[in-house]
């Protein structure tokens, strides 16, 4: 709830609340594109580096599930906050 100029308490209009469930839907979609981007481009430099360096030992998976999970989990929580 707001205050107006004499602090007496508004209650938000049902415009102003879909206005914010709108732009909380926008913000988490937003950090959710722009992380699969860098989680993509990232990791396929690390795949690239693996291959040229040990391709025999392949250490970038651990780093594509932990931060996988990590992404999911992130995801998962501010799906729920949002």
């Amino acid at each position: 709830m707001k205050t107006n100029q004499n602090n007496e308490k508004t209650v938000p209009t049902q415009e102003q609340i879909e206005a914010a469930c709108r732009q909380s839907a926008r913000h988490f979609w937003n950090w959710l594109t722009w992380s699969l981007v860098y989680y993509v481009v990232i990791n396929l430099f690390l795949i690239a580096i693996n291959w040229f360096t040990s391709p025999h030992y392949w250490w970038v998976l651990w780093v594509i599930a932990g931060w996988g999970i990590s992404l999911l989990m992130t995801a998962i929580e501010k799906s729920i906050k949002y």
